[in-house]
Parts: C-alpha cells; structure tokens; sequence
C-alpha cells in the first residue's frame, strides 16, 4: 500500500532510541524527510548515522524549554523546508507510588510530556496550516488509560495528554491537521528494558520468568517491537487515516483492557 507519504516532513521527539527511532526509520523509508530531536548530541549523532539516510537530520533540543522547542520548529523548517508530520515521543515511563515520589518529579514528567507537546503544537501548527494541513501524533504510555499504583505519576501525566490530543484535535481539524494518539503496551524497547512491576518484584521473580508473564498477559502471546508503533505512526500520518481524527489507537496485541 503507497501511504502517499513521499516528500512530506516529520519531525520526531524524543527519536534517537526505541520507538522514536523507529519511527523515524519507517518515515524515512516512505520517503519522508525526517528531523530527529534529543537532547545529548552524541547520541543524537550515533542515531543519525545508524539510520543511513540522506533525508534523516538531527536537531539537539530540551522540549521542556519553551525556548528550545520554538528555536528546534525554525531550525527544521529552515533545514528541511517546512513541517507536515509532528511526532511527539520524547519522556518515559516514572514508576513509584505517591509515597516515593515529590511533586516536583509529578511536575518534570507533565513539562515533558505535555507542556513540552503543547509547545511543539503552538510553534509547528502555523507551518503546517502554511501548507494545506498535517498531522500531529502524539505517543501515549499505557497507564494514561489503565491507572497503576506503582505508576501514578505517568498515569496522572499520561492521562492529560490524552485530553491534551482530544481537545487539539477540535482545535486544529479545521486547519487540516489531524491529532491522534498511539498508545503502546508490552513493547519491548530500552524503556521497558529497566521496567519491573511491583508484584513483580514482591514475588522476586527473575527477568525471564517477568518476560515470559508480561507476553503471556497479551491475546497474541507475545511482546510487540517498537517497528509495530512506527506501522501505525506512518498510517496515522498518511492519507489513509484522512477520516480519524482526535482518536487513541492501542497497539497493544490486545493486552488493554478496555472498551473505549
């Protein structure tokens, strides 16, 4: 299937390992133009050139600094001609419950994961209504819809950017650009590599045997590949999904357990 995507530019967070990274690697092989963002330079470079393409550029920013988040939209737009495609990927996944965890880390994750996309909409939406339209996608961790205990700092931010990508999308489908959610779980990616759960770790259980539970709980029996959020990026951010619009796409192997 032709996604029709040849010659559009993406703009990807967070892009230089994991599930950014092969974002960015899918968009490129569709002929996109693709500007990869981090924050430590070296790393931004080594992604750059494992991804061996003439169309990737990186761009080193802190999305947590209005400042820097305006400076790296001019800076790819000026490099690479102008936006069509924001991916917003950059943070992680804070474990803890609320008696390990201060306000202020609640308060860092939000300027990352939110805030930070917040930024990139209000600095990239002009150029993309400049150019007829564009989609803005928006990476969304599992328990913005299934609340952890052990998890309640990004349930609580996770659970924002899912409001965050709703109320965006009315805002800016008269312009054309679509605002969606890709919401991936049991992933295994450098992210889920330093991952346990707490009952994980009360039963004292060894990683394989963690693994093996954690593929076990997924329909398909299996842990997804960062290459199965880049698939459904790419659909998202072609003609294809023309008609969706504010919705949150789980790729999950059916491992969410939720009816909306």
């Amino acid at each position: 299937m032709d996604l029709g995507l040849k010659g559009k530019i993406a703009l990807v967070t967070g892009g230089t390992s994991g599930i950014g990274l092969a974002i960015a690697q899918k968009l490129a092989a569709e002929g996109v133009g693709v500007a990869i963002c981090g924050r430590d330079r070296a790393k931004l470079n080594a992604a750059v050139d494992s991804l061996k393409s003439a169309g990737v550029q990186g761009f080193s920013a802190d999305v947590r600094d209005p400042v820097s988040v305006k400076g790296l939209v001019t800076d790819v737009v000026r490099s690479l001609g102008g936006i069509d495609i924001v991916v917003s990927n950059a943070g992680t996944h804070i474990a803890g419950r609320v008696s390990d965890l201060s306000s202020a880390e609640l308060l860092n994750h939000f300027t990352t994961k939110v805030a930070g996309p917040w930024e990139l909409a209000r600095a990239a939406a002009p150029h993309m209504k400049s150019r007829g339209g564009g989609r803005f996608i928006v990476i969304v961790g599992q328990t913005g819809k299934v609340p952890q205990a052990n998890g309640i700092v990004s349930t609580v931010v996770n659970a924002a950017q899912h409001a965050f990508v709703k109320s965006l999308s009315d805002d800016l489908a008269p312009s054309g650009i679509l605002v969606n959610a890709v919401c991936p779980s049991r992933i295994e990616s450098p992210l889920t590599h330093g991952l346990t759960l707490f009952n994980e770790v009360h039963l004292g259980r060894s990683l394989e045997q963690q693994e093996s539970k954690w593929g076990a709980e997924v329909p398909l029996g299996r842990w997804g590949t960062p290459e199965d959020i880049a698939n459904a990026v790419a659909f998202l951010a072609s003609e294809r999904a023309g008609f969706i619009c504010g919705a949150n796409i789980d790729v999950d192997g059916g491992h969410q357990r939720m009816i909306f």
